[in-house]
């Protein structure tokens, strides 16, 4: 038997308009904030950003270690390791490569033991202010309060950050699915489908992007199309 997949709502995913506001708060945030209390304002900004930009579940999120970031590896990208030693490479901006490498040397050290070494590749790579790794509760909670501060309190959560992901890369990469798939490491591209309800197109616009090479060649202007072909029109 066949499974359907879940539906997906407006409430449940960022607006484009919504996502704006949310940056200009957690930035602003971190960069108007006294010194006592800027590397919380900032970690507070590394979390969603990664979160909204990655769409990582909170359990993966909270998996991570220095060596599968970018502060730890030359490259754009999260490695997040699942069941039975499985893994997957989820391709991240350069921005927020730049970001989580930053956070890496200038923030993340405040935050450990002194006799902790900053650069112990195996270590977790999301530190709380108290010197311990997040777990999916703690991290749950801290996303929870950010997005209530931002005013989305009565949908705050991780998933909804996940949730908008999926909808931005869908839209994004102009419907690429397989992408998305990918990125969100979902089992069945079925699941993966359900973005596409979320964005408005016009299905007239749609049907003439097959025949772009036909178009290309019968010219852009009116013609009976039924007429015979010039000679100049005829192929080999």
């Amino acid at each position: 038997m066949t499974r359907l997949p879940w539906t997906i709502t407006a409430e449940m995913f960022l607006s484009e308009t919504e996502v704006e506001r949310l940056l200009a708060r957690v930035r602003g945030t971190h960069r108007s904030s006294p010194r006592t209390d800027h590397p919380t304002a900032v970690l507070d900004r590394v979390i969603i950003e990664l979160l909204l930009f990655s769409g990582l579940r909170t359990s993966e999120c909270c998996g991570l270690k220095l060596a599968d970031t970018p502060a730890g590896h030359d490259a754009s990208t999260i490695v997040v390791h699942g069941r039975l030693g499985a893994s997957r490479t989820v391709y991240i901006p350069r921005w927020l490569s730049d970001l989580t490498r930053e956070f890496a040397s200038q923030i993340r050290p405040q935050f450990l033991p002194v006799d902790v070494r900053p650069d112990d590749l195996e270590l977790p790579w999301l530190i709380s202010e108290r010197g311990r790794p997040f777990n999916r509760t703690g991290l749950y909670r801290r996303v929870k309060r950010i997005l209530t501060d931002a005013g989305l309190g009565e949908r705050a959560s991780v998933q909804l950050l996940r949730h908008t992901y999926g909808f931005l890369a869908y839209k994004r990469t102009g419907g690429n699915l397989l992408f998305v798939q990918r990125q969100l490491g979902h089992a069945h591209p079925m699941i993966t489908s359900v973005y596409a309800q979320l964005v408005d197109e016009s299905y007239e616009d749609l049907a003439e992007l097959p025949s772009g090479l036909v178009t290309a060649w019968t010219g852009s202007k009116p013609r009976n199309l039924l007429a015979p072909l010039s000679q100049s029109e005829h192929r080999p």
